[in-house]
């Protein structure tokens, strides 16, 4: 039994590398194995709506936390586990915080992060200030996009390879399947990596 649930896992992974790289390639439409922003951006347009849920044609600071919020509660409980916030912490605001501070975070001390206990301790970090490009006080289709491919651009090379899209586009809905809904009206929001400005 134990052989046959290994066999079952290595097909399934198998077929998960398959999809992602079909994804990868969505993106990279000239196959050169890089993606440089103009590819990045014909695909992620349409991912703006999923960002701006009051569709406004504009992300305020509310609607980007709800977003990431989203993203980093992987089970889609709406509140965060003390691993779903290390993980992001890992792979999406860890650059926006001195420590990782999941007690300050978890105001009401219950053992889980809701939505409007990030959105009030992230107000004050440049999380969100870091995508605004011009200050505005919110996010057009261009800074979003920008944002979220210098996040997913580890190596600050300029240009996404596989790896790097792979290990962080969930974060940021690449798949343009985005599915998940919040039981407290908030933004189904697309985003899954974090900022690495």
């Amino acid at each position: 039994m134990k052989t046959r649930n290994l066999s079952i896992m290595g097909v399934f992974l198998f077929f998960c590398a398959i999809a992602t790289s079909q994804e990868y390639g969505n993106y990279d439409t000239n196959s050169d194995g890089t993606m440089d922003r103009k590819e990045f951006d014909n695909q992620y347009n349409n991912q703006y709506s999923n960002w701006d849920s009051n569709s406004d044609q504009q992300v305020d600071d509310r609607e980007f936390y709800d977003a990431t919020y989203s993203r980093a509660d992987q089970d889609g409980d709406n509140r965060l586990s003390e691993e779903e916030w290390n993980k992001g912490y890992d792979d999406l605001y860890g650059n926006y915080m001195d420590t990782n501070q999941y007690d300050q975070f978890d105001a009401d001390s219950d053992g889980y992060i809701n939505n409007d206990e990030y959105y009030n301790g992230f107000r004050n970090t440049d999380f969100y200030s870091s995508y605004d490009a011009d200050q505005s006080g919110s996010l057009n289709q261009q800074e979003l996009n920008d944002g979220v491919y210098n996040s997913m651009d580890a190596n600050r090379d300029g240009s996404l390879d596989e790896k790097e899209f792979n290990a962080t586009g969930s974060y940021y809905n690449t798949t343009g399947n985005n599915t998940r809904g919040r039981n407290n009206g908030n933004t189904t929001g697309g985003m899954n990596n974090g900022n690495r400005n």
